[in-house]
């Protein structure tokens, strides 16, 4: 009798020859739709061709494998019935509908990227809304029948494919065996599948990747040869589409605009081209900082005792806050003065856009540009963002490791923060002057765990987990400014010190809006060249941008939706920011901060005087005063310019 050989992974083979199959149609996609599109895309250099097609394989993976998912977990559940030939067919069903549905998609940007210059996204199926979807798809057979032969022709080269690759079950024979050793199969193609559709990447540092990622492999122009449909569209889908129209043209321009011009008399400038080195502290909200808080117990430690000292002898706003919820939005704000609302402004297709922002403000200045971050380099799409708005070197976890070794990672999100200070400032020191820098810390976050050697009890405890961490990294930043004083760049420099975003509180006042918003905003000059002073007015991030344009003479028109702090012209009064979260934009104002649902002002509060929202007064204010109006403009206007990934003066 023949003895029948154990197969144990044929299966698990079968599959990965059938997903790989995949690579090969969906890079025939991109072909196709770079040869449609070629004269609006642009010619391409070999030197771009890697960057390119690793980017590509990127978005294909995660495309492949969002939608195989069911694909792939019902190749590799660990029955026996996966051998018999009605099994085998539903799998050949399945692959075949699921991978043309995405195809189709796929496909269809050869035809409609020139209307859009953009990847299709989940809005776009707007279109086919309102009863129109039998007329339109009519209209698309009559215009492009060729693209539907094109569509048929791959749906039947996937079929041919998925039967070409022969099928040999796996044989075991011991069940026990069997459903072991399958089952760790199945947990292995899980892990492939979730490690290709974050990019390559596990580190908690890095979301799964957005289409903003697309900017590390590709110019703006370009991104469209990276990006792949279906990733696309999933990656965008849940948004509502929001367009609001409250005003007419004319009155909105009047009421809110983006476009600054200049005046040549209006701004506080500092002479000549300092350096400006922008430092963002992780989780450092305004509830944490002695200097900025009037919760703290009188006898209760500070957890910023060097921060606290900058504070006394910078220009500190006391009143600014972040106009995101999490770290990702944060340089949007910070470095384009695009605040982040209902959704991540960097998962938006419409961040693939060009942009005039502070980075290439400053470049067309002289300024040499740099971003500084311990994580790895996709992390939050940094790095991708970065590309695009004019940042011209990185460092990151990875430039770090290979000049110092592994041994200083902490083990969750990136270089501790007292290792890796030091070692930016080594990497500003070779930069050309005038430099703009910009420094994103990392160790102020949950787990909050320390560093091994610093946990002996020379940070207080505080009474939140993260205040022994914020003690750590603001002692880490107090020798790093030591060290940075020896630099003979120090003296002519501006630094700029905020956070990303708040991070709770252990009083009622900073649980509520709007100072669970509230972070540091300072500008310090070690030279005195921006005297000492407060500024209690409303501030926030997407002000920053066109404060140091106005500090630093930028005489040019730009693009922004914040405004300059340090102005003088009475059109910069009243002062005014806003930010989104639990379903409404705040709007804080000079004494009162708005809640606003889209339709109504359903909250209004006297925040200062009383920051525990004890009583609404929204009753006691007209239905359009200023700030009303203002709020609606500022709405119109971004969702107008997001809409038509407009970010220019353009």
């Amino acid at each position: 009798m023949e003895r029948t050989m154990t197969r144990w992974i044929d299966d698990f083979l079968t599959c990965c020859w059938r997903i790989l199959f995949l690579y090969v149609i969906w890079m025939g996609c991109r072909v196709g739709f770079y040869w449609a599109n070629a004269e609006l895309i642009g010619a391409t250099s070999w030197a771009e061709v890697p960057d390119l097609l690793r980017g590509a394989l990127i978005f294909d993976s995660a495309s492949i494998f969002y939608l195989n998912l069911p694909f792939l977990f019902f190749s590799l559940l660990p029955l026996r019935a996966r051998a018999r030939k009605g099994y085998q067919t539903f799998l050949l069903w399945l692959f075949v509908g699921v991978n043309t549905l995405g195809i189709t998609v796929n496909l269809a940007d050869i035809f409609y990227y020139p209307y859009k210059l953009g990847r299709i996204a989940s809005d776009d199926f707007n279109l086919l809304k309102g009863g129109n979807f039998w007329a339109l798809l009519i209209e698309f057979l009559k215009g492009y029948w060729y693209g539907f032969a094109l569509l048929i022709a791959i749906g039947g080269a996937l079929w041919l494919g998925f039967k070409k690759i022969g099928y040999r079950p796996t044989v075991i024979a011991n069940g026990v065996a069997y459903a072991l050793s399958q089952t760790g199969l199945l947990a292995l193609g899980g892990f492939l599948a979730i490690f290709l559709i974050r990019g390559g990447n596990l580190s908690p540092a890095t979301y799964p990747i957005n289409v903003s990622d697309a900017g590390l492999y590709a110019s703006p122009a370009k991104t469209g040869l990276v990006l792949s449909n279906p990733f696309s569209v999933i990656r965008t889908s849940g948004d509502r589409p929001f367009a609001p129209e409250y005003y007419a043209e004319a009155e909105l321009e009047a009421i809110f605009t983006p476009v600054h011009a200049p005046a040549d008399s209006s701004h506080r400038r500092i002479a000549g081209r300092p350096n400006v080195v922008l430092i963002v502290l992780e989780s450092f909200a305004a509830a944490h900082i002695r200097a900025l808080s009037d919760q703290f117990a009188d006898d209760a430690p500070s957890y910023t005792p060097f921060l606290d000292s900058l504070i006394d002898q910078g220009y500190i706003f006391r009143n600014a806050y972040h106009n995101g919820i999490r770290s990702i939005d944060a340089l949007p704000s910070l470095w384009a003065s695009i605040p982040t609302f209902k959704r991540q402004f960097l998962s938006l297709p419409q961040s693939l856009a060009p942009y005039h922002a502070l980075p290439q403000c400053l470049g067309e200045m002289g300024y040499s540009t740099a971003f500084l971050h311990g994580a790895v380099k996709e992390s939050m799409s940094f790095q991708a963002f970065g590309r695009m708005v004019g940042i011209g070197r990185f460092w990151s976890r990875e430039d770090y490791e290979a000049e110092r070794g592994h041994n200083d990672f902490d083990g969750k999100w990136g270089i501790w923060d007292d290792k890796f200070f030091p070692y930016a400032a080594e990497q500003i020191n070779t930069l050309p002057e005038p430099f703009f820098a910009t420094l994103f810390s990392i160790s102020s976050h949950h787990p909050f765990e320390l560093p091994a050697g610093f946990d002996d009890g020379r940070y207080p405890e505080g009474t939140m987990p993260i205040h022994r961490m914020i003690a750590y990294s603001d002692d880490a930043l107090r020798r790093m400014f030591a060290q940075m004083a020896e630099f003979d760049w120090y003296d002519n420099t501006l630094f700029v010190l905020t956070a990303d975003h708040g991070s709770g509180a252990d009083s009622e006042k900073y649980r509520k809006v709007p100072y669970n918003f509230a972070v540091p905003l300072l500008f310090y000059t070690p030279g005195g060249q921006l005297p000492a002073a407060t500024d209690d007015r409303p501030a926030g991030h997407i002000d920053l941008m066109p404060t140091l344009l106005g500090l630093l003479g930028y005489d040019k028109p730009y693009f922004a939706f914040g405004s300059d702090l340090l102005a003088d012209t009475p059109d910069s009064l009243p002062r005014r920011t806003i930010n989104y979260t639990l379903g409404a934009f705040n709007t804080v104002a000079d004494s009162l901060v708005y809640l606003f649902n889209e339709r109504d002002f359903t909250e209004v509060y006297d925040y200062r005087a009383d920051p525990e929202h004890l009583r609404n007064l929204s009753a006691d204010f007209p239905a359009d005063n200023a700030d009303m109006r203002w709020t609606k403009a500022f709405i119109q206007q971004y969702y107008r310019h997001i809409k038509g990934r407009n970010f220019t003066t353009d």
